[in-house]
């Protein structure tokens, strides 16, 4: 196997860790699979990670006077476990079958290039799934259906407010309102007798529970600055889910805030 020019190699690498670290994975985990490329092909790689950029050095092991450093934005994307986990088995295949860079980048737009699951499936699914939690807590049929609705809706407005770029904590509060809300609606006309259970479950969709397993992930695994910064992140994006269900129940008379 040809090692590559150190260029060609940086270049690939700072696509690779922004698409992996994007697609919602912990960052040991990144630095593994981007180290673990990097030692294939003769070269050492340190990382520093950080809540909107990356600090990437690369320096060749035989000539230290070859090196690259750069300073590249994160890209989060919507969370894809399927890319992390192909991503992470490409890692794996380049280190036990020493790929060359030019087949390396090709399984690489392979892999991020797959077809997409269509988006009104999506919507379904978890619109179905978020109803099918309502019901496993003690919801009754109409609060399953109105929390379906609601999700759906939310969903939907979600989607609107990603392409029109709205900050997404405006895009939480905004839409834990719509859904919360729509269930009172249901609720105010007596379709269920489980409103409390409803209108818990009307905002479930919007919880960052992967981005909360990861900042505990990376805390644990000693990347402490990532992993405070990704808790303080969930804190707000939470505190944006109830001021948006606060708002609901402000406008009505459900009984709770009274």
């Amino acid at each position: 196997m040809q090692k590559p020019d150190i260029q060609s190699l940086t270049n690939f690498l700072i696509v690779y860790t922004k698409t992996l670290l994007g697609a919602g994975t912990y960052t040991s985990r990144v630095a593994k699979c981007v180290g673990r490329i990097a030692e294939v092909y003769g070269y050492e790689i340190n990382i520093n990670f950080f809540f909107h950029h990356i600090t990437l050095n690369i320096v060749d092991k035989n000539d230290n006077s070859i090196h690259r450093t750069y300073v590249i934005p994160n890209d989060y994307a919507s969370i894809n476990f399927k890319i992390i986990l192909d991503l992470s088995a490409l890692s794996w295949a380049i280190y036990d079958h020493k790929y060359d860079l030019e087949k390396a980048k090709a399984i690489f737009e392979q892999t991020t290039h797959q077809e997409k699951h269509s988006f009104i499936v999506t919507l379904l699914f978890v619109s179905i799934a978020n109803s099918a939690f309502c019901r496993l807590f003690g919801g009754d049929f109409g609060s399953g259906v109105l929390v379906c609705f609601g999700t759906f809706l939310g969903l939907i407005l979600r989607f609107v407010l990603t392409k029109i770029k709205i900050d997404l904590r405006i895009q939480y509060i905004i839409c834990s309102f719509v859904s919360s809300g729509f269930v009172f609606l249901g609720l105010d006309m007596g379709y269920t007798n489980t409103s409390d259970v409803a209108l818990g479950s009307s905002i479930l969709y919007l919880i960052p529970g992967v981005f909360f397993i990861n900042s505990v992930i990376d805390i644990l695994k000693n990347h402490i600055l990532m992993g405070i910064s990704r808790i303080v992140s969930v804190g707000i994006l939470i505190s944006c889910i109830a001021l948006g269900i606060y708002m609901t129940l402000s406008l009505s008379d459900f009984g709770i805030l009274q």
